[in-house]
């Protein structure tokens, strides 16, 4: 039976698509694949190679141990600047940073944040520099005005805006100065209130009448007082309760811009009723001597009864307290 075109190619087909199938004259044969030959399993020799990235890797850090703990990256100075009344010995001890002691076990906040309680220092800013030093930058705070209990001998000390205050010491000349009727201490800060008035006055006050204003006291009842310069002679000046203060300064440099032009002396000056009331120390008038010796007394006599007539009236002029609180509330 002749096979035909169809059939053959057919089987053509088959015969190309398995290769375990070959064509030997004209007819299909079976072929056996080929077993490729198996290779000898030698085991291999473990070296050093393989390892080498972990080796290199642990020498790496051990290295970086030993040079991070060598005496490079150690403390050794501190530098300080911007510290005028702040003792140098004082940052140091505040830092808490020993000789010796590893860089890598500081950090910069937190001994800005030492520096920070310190009463005297109002700002700071710490950097660490290589090799071993530590520099230091502080803000110290700037005294506005000196407090002091009020006492025979006061002990002042000095204060910022803030109300801080700062160190005990002799106040300046032209520095204000307030006397409170509780104790003071540095390191402390000053009541609200206390506060809140020292800063009106700061900012009322005209020059004028501020280049006259010596101290200010404030008892335990609130009322206020004011030590002026009016001539030579120091002058209290009672203001009573912090009421209508406005008011009463601008009454104050209107009067003694009036009584800087007067000779008599004054002795006090009241503020806490309606109208002022003015204590001027009063000289005993000159007398002649053939009147004395008729009325039968001395010159000395008379002039001295005169004087306290004269001075008796003018504090009986003044009204009394119980006057002044009903006015003040009118």
């Amino acid at each position: 039976m002749k096979a035909t075109p169809l059939y053959a190619r057919k089987i053509a087909q088959i015969a190309e698509s398995r290769r375990h199938l070959r064509r030997d004259c004209g007819a299909l044969t079976y072929r056996r694949p080929k077993k490729r030959p198996r290779k000898l399993q030698v085991k291999q020799k473990v070296s050093i190679s393989r390892h080498r990235p972990l080796f290199l890797m642990m020498l790496f850090f051990v290295s970086q141990y030993f040079f991070l703990q060598s005496p490079l990256f150690e403390h050794q100075t501190v530098s300080v600047s911007g510290n005028e009344s702040l003792p140098q010995n004082l940052v140091e001890k505040k830092l808490g940073v020993k000789h010796g002691m590893n860089f890598w076990e500081l950090s910069e906040q937190s001994l800005e944040e030492n520096l920070k309680a310190l009463h005297l220092v109002d700002d700071a800013s710490v950097s660490l520099v290589f090799p071993g030093e530590v520099r230091v930058n502080v803000s110290e705070r700037k005294p506005s005005f000196f407090v002091a209990q009020k006492d025979p001998k006061p002990k002042w000390f000095s204060t910022d805006q803030e109300g801080v205050v700062l160190m005990s010491g002799a106040p300046k000349e032209d520095a204000l100065k307030v006397l409170l009727p509780h104790p003071v201490k540095d390191g402390t800060h000053l009541r609200t209130d206390d506060l809140q008035l020292v800063r009106y006055f700061q900012d009322s006050l005209s020059p004028e009448l501020r280049s006259r204003v010596r101290a200010i006291e404030i008892d335990q009842g609130g009322q206020i007082s004011l030590k002026t310069i009016v001539g030579a002679n120091p002058v209290w000046v009672k203001l009573g309760r912090a009421e209508r203060l406005e008011y009463k300064l601008f009454l104050l440099s209107e009067l003694l811009a009036q009584l800087s032009k007067e000779k008599q002396a004054i002795l006090s000056i009241d503020l806490r009723f309606s109208a002022p009331v003015v204590r001027k120390k009063v000289a005993p008038p000159a007398t002649e001597a053939p009147q004395a010796e008729a009325i039968g007394s001395t010159p000395l006599e008379s002039g001295s009864a005169v004087s306290e007539s004269q001075e008796s009236d003018s504090l009986a002029s003044e009204p009394h307290e119980s006057d002044s609180q009903g006015t003040d509330e009118q």
